[in-house]
């Protein structure tokens, strides 16, 4: 049993830093999305993982932590799931398929893979196996009311670039803590997110 309620992220918190796919493929596999996330929290269990956070543009059931079975399908179906075991934090990010479903299960699956290389070799330690995947730091504020990075800033989804950088830099003057008179570091924080997630979503 997972030591702690999984919590579901929306809209998607992508790893910072980590590339976007330029051309994504067919999902061949007719699994549900709630049946891939079902199946990512079980390899979850099996690696005795906490602090999960599992993050997509696919709005999760209030009610308990997954998915509907039916929803619209999001223009961005990238997943990251973050997680910890044995105290370190971990980020899995994928969306080399076209659908969000498809990314959840290539992650469960390779988390799969992962842990049985760890019990069949002896120089397979999921430390090791994970290696890669390490995570400077958990998502900020993780909670599925966070609002999407053009509504921080005030822009729509398809907004260039440069529209966007300059809508951050109008609403930083009034926010930020060395310009303005009643400084807000949590608004200063949203922006900065929300920049980083949209100069990510451009690349």
């Amino acid at each position: 049993m997972l030591s702690d309620t999984p919590k579901m992220a929306y809209p998607l918190l992508w790893a910072m830093g980590r590339q976007r796919t330029d051309q994504r493929q067919a999902v061949r596999s007719h699994v549900s999305l709630a049946r891939a996330t079902d199946d990512l929290l079980y390899e979850l269990q099996l690696l005795d993982a906490v602090e999960i956070v599992i993050s997509c543009n696919v709005e999760p059931l209030k009610q308990f932590p997954g998915y509907p079975e039916r929803f619209e399908l999001p223009d961005d179906p990238g997943v990251a799931v973050y997680f910890t075991v044995d105290g370190i934090p971990y980020i899995f990010a994928c969306d080399d398929f076209e659908a969000v479903q498809g990314n959840m299960r290539d992650i469960g699956q390779l988390l799969r893979e992962k842990r049985m290389l760890s019990q069949l070799h002896q120089c397979a330690s999921i430390e090791r196996e994970f290696a890669g995947y390490k995570a400077a730091v958990m998502p900020v504020e993780a909670s599925p009311r966070r609002k999407p990075w053009w509504k921080v800033l005030y822009v729509s989804p398809d907004a260039p670039l440069a529209v966007i950088e300059a809508a951050y830099k109008g609403l930083a003057r009034i926010v930020h803590s060395d310009l303005a008179q009643n400084s807000d570091d949590a608004a200063m924080a949203a922006l900065n997110r929300a920049i980083e997630e949209a100069r990510l979503m451009r690349r």
